[in-house]
């Protein structure tokens, strides 16, 4: 690029700074009315969501377009994820496609024609419509990755995101403990009907609120790590010790208050898989404080101390109900384990094609026997990855399993490795964890209001995963 171009590239960076910052903020909007209706655990909730997020991807590009500006990340630096989340959404829509060869299709739907002796179009999928509704799941968690991704290159924004996502999930835990301390039998406005001794804030299900709260815990101790680490003294242990303890009555204390209600909220929820994935995903975030190659490593170090102290307190002052729990059921739930094997079976089955992406609530019936309660409806395998494997084919699954990897990867690298900016990085690699754990216990992961924050952090943890000196838009 000629010195020219440069000038004129960076004449447009800065007149179209207003729009990006407009179109951050919108997705901060977005992000915050996401876990609102029920966690968006509705089709009417995902085609809102659909709506609102590619929208603001489309206004993106479209101003990208117009004022002739290269994307702050270029997509050739995500290329393997790129790659292995394009391929899966074509084989998608191979899945659904009712041009593929007869000997490809679901015996199911040789067994509807002969049931209704009708020429019933047939298909990879036993559910052409949910495996389409779950594409338009994954394509909407991908906007979110994307705006991240790119809005998150500045600094400034992605720090501001990861605060926006501690203080949404402050005002979510909020209400969650009010609601359960005055009025546990509701939710919002509606009757609340399952888990009425736990607090669920406005989710239906204690484990997926759980999990989203542990992201927020999270987003919330990172902003602390990061408001110490800044203040910081050098010099002796004892002067960098003055400044850590000081820093308990500015940012870093307010933070930590932050993390402190959200931590109640998820106690509260007595998730035995929630609470200990979150526990571990705070773990990982100091884990990864300390092996910080910067010169505030003993501050960073300190205030991943306090963040495991704080959330070892709220568990001892509050965790009644998660011990309760743990002292009748432990952490083993017989009627999931026989799921698994029940979902493994479906898999070797059909290991390569699949049933269909997003189709196990209709597949499952068809192996369910006696080893499953019959008074329990299974409309998710409570384990991601296997049911990953029954709707996508072992390879399919594969190729999102991988993609998704390489992003996370990228995020802890430049969470250990960067010496500024490493808030986000921090909080999306940590905040993984917890996720992904929890995805091979439950189905929390599945809860839009989870996985689309989840992205979102996660695309401004890996947009911060290079150096600021890297050109990273070609």
């Amino acid at each position: 690029m000629s010195r020219h171009e440069m000038l004129i590239e960076q004449d447009a960076r800065v007149a179209s700074r207003p729009i990006d910052d407009a179109i951050f903020y919108g997705l901060i909007a977005a992000l915050a009315w996401v876990p609102f209706w029920f966690g968006s655990n509705m089709p009417l909730a995902w085609g809102v969501n659909a709506v609102l997020f590619c929208g603001l991807v489309i206004l993106y590009e479209g101003q990208l377009l117009l004022t002739g500006r290269s994307r702050p990340i270029s997509i050739a630096r995500i290329w393997p994820a790129a790659l292995g989340v394009s391929a899966v959404a074509l084989w998608c829509l191979v899945q659904i496609s009712t041009a593929v060869p007869g000997a490809y299709e679901h015996p199911i739907w040789q067994m509807a024609r002969d049931a209704l002796a009708l020429d019933v179009p047939g298909s990879i999928s036993v559910n052409r419509d949910a495996t389409v509704l779950a594409l338009l799941r994954l394509v909407t968690a991908a906007a979110a990755f994307w705006l991240a991704l790119q809005l998150g290159r500045s600094g400034r924004r992605a720090r501001l995101l990861v605060a926006a996502i501690a203080l949404i999930g402050l005002a979510y835990a909020v209400y969650g403990v009010v609601a359960f301390f005055a009025f546990p039998k509701t939710i919002l406005w509606f009757e609340k009907v399952y888990y009425t001794e736990s607090l669920t804030s406005t989710f239906i299900n204690r484990n997926s609120y759980a999990t989203y709260a542990a992201i927020g815990l999270i987003a919330a101790l990172a902003m602390a790590v990061s408001a110490f680490s800044d203040g910081g003294a050098q010099g002796s242990r004892t002067r960098q010790l003055a400044s850590l303890i000081g820093q308990l009555t500015g940012r870093g204390g307010v933070w930590l208050a932050v993390a402190a209600v959200v931590a109640l909220a998820l106690v509260l929820t007595g998730s035995r898989g929630g609470i200990s994935v979150g526990v571990a995903g705070v773990l990982m975030g100091a884990l990864v404080a300390v092996m910080q190659r910067r010169g505030e490593r003993f501050a960073a170090a300190g205030a991943g101390l306090i963040a495991v102290l704080l959330v070892g307190a709220v568990l001892f002052s509050f965790g009644d109900l998660l011990a309760s729990r743990l002292a009748n059921q432990g952490f083993q739930s017989d009627d999931r384990l026989a799921a698994y094997e029940l979902t493994l079976q479906s898999v070797a089955d059909r290991p390569v094609l699949g049933f269909g992406y997003g189709t196990f609530e209709h597949v499952f019936p068809m192996y369910r026997d006696a080893s499953i309660s019959p008074m329990v409806r299974w409309d998710k395998a409570h384990n991601t990855y296997i049911e990953l494997l029954q709707g996508l084919g072992i390879p399919g699954a594969a190729v999102l399993i991988a993609a998704v990897g390489w992003l996370v990867w990228r995020c802890f690298a430049g969470a250990v490795g960067r010496r500024r900016f490493v808030t986000a990085p921090l909080a999306a690699g940590a905040a993984t964890a917890a996720v992904l754990l929890h995805a091979f216990v439950d189905f929390s992961l599945q809860m839009q209001a989870v996985a689309i924050t989840w992205m979102a952090l996660l695309g401004a943890g890996v947009a911060q995963s290079w150096s600021s000196r890297v050109q990273t838009d070609r």
